[in-house]
């Protein structure tokens, strides 16, 4: 047992939590009752993952995934979607139009559970409704969390961000003599799970400030970009990148977040891209400021008031791949 919890990292169980919650609000959203072989077979695979780590782990999201259904549920009742008919599980690319026929990418939509209601509301297009879900500690929902390469792009600075990246890279694989390899690099950085010197030592450390320096270098970077950005041009930016809020769905979706849950109540929320206080505040500004905070940070200001920030970092340590975080 102690083995597993060693060799298991918190990046790896993190994608356990989120796959099982969501295969319990899935399975709780209809009815009690998975949806097919396949969901049953999913979500063993992700339970035994958190079993395995902590005896406490699967019922936590359990509880959360219960509190997220009835947030969810209680949400649409009051737009006028009643009584369920069906429920997907839309996590892989191409699932959406596999179970709907509705076209939307997971860019434009990032829906994990799509549920199809039996009564909609008039002004509704159709019957479906997605639910992008979100479990963790805090009770805010978090905006964004995508890479760096798809901001750089959007940003017309791909090109540029990405070599410098690459040669931040190989200058910290030839500083500590590492393997050509990134990804093995990567490895050799953050040494042996369950020894004393994982993601410890005067390398690891030598290698965490380079890493710092780069995410910083990399947010001026970025930063400057934004600059140059016309007002429309950043709050539409702002608005379908990091709040993922577009009239163009096809699929509306609602962001529903669960915290709490074990041995302590669980708690849900769901919000509407659309009818979020941030959404209305960009919409709404007539001056859009993006200021470099501490770090790596970035902060999104509108009309003077900070809605969010904006962090550059490295997903999981020195070497790996990097991305941009939107958070509260």
């Amino acid at each position: 047992m102690t083995y597993i919890l060693l060799e298991k990292s918190e990046s790896e169980m993190n994608t356990h939590r989120d796959a099982y919650n969501e295969s319990r609000f899935a399975y709780h959203m209809n009815g009690g009752k998975y949806i097919n072989k396949e969901h049953k077979d999913f979500e063993k695979h992700h339970k035994t993952a958190l079993d395995n780590h902590h005896p406490d782990e699967a019922t936590q999201q359990d509880h959360r995934a219960k509190a997220q259904v009835k947030s969810f549920t209680d949400h649409h009742k009051k737009k006028g979607y009643h009584e369920v008919d069906k429920v997907h599980l839309t996590m892989k690319p191409g699932d959406i139009e596999k179970h709907t026929g509705i076209k939307a990418t997971q860019q434009e939509n990032p829906s994990d559970v799509v549920v199809k209601f039996k009564r909609k509301p008039k002004t509704a297009e159709h019957h479906y409704v997605g639910a992008s879900l979100k479990s963790s500690k805090s009770k805010k929902i978090g905006f964004h969390n995508g890479g760096l390469g798809a901001i750089a792009k959007k940003l017309g600075v791909h090109k540029h961000i990405m070599k410098i990246v690459k040669d931040r890279h190989e200058h910290l694989k030839k500083q500590e003599k590492l393997h050509s390899t990134t990804s093995t690099a990567a490895k050799q950085i953050a040494g042996k799970r369950g020894t004393a010197t994982h993601r410890a030592g005067a390398k690891y450390d030598r290698a965490m400030k380079h890493t710092a320096e780069t995410n910083t270098m990399i947010r001026d970077h970025l930063h400057k970009a934004y600059q140059k950005l016309h007002h429309e041009h950043l709050k539409n930016h702002l608005v379908k990148t990091y709040l993922k809020a577009s009239h163009s769905h096809a699929l509306p979706y609602v962001k529903t977040h669960g915290s709490g849950g074990g041995s302590k109540p669980a708690t849900a929320h769901t919000e509407d891209p659309h009818d979020s206080e941030h959404y209305h505040a960009i919409k709404k500004a007539k001056k859009i400021e993006i200021k470099k905070s501490g770090g790596s940070l970035m902060s999104v200001h509108a009309d003077g008031k900070k809605l969010f920030h904006i962090q550059i970092k490295h997903n999981n340590g020195p070497l790996t791949s990097m991305k941009a975080v939107g958070q509260p």
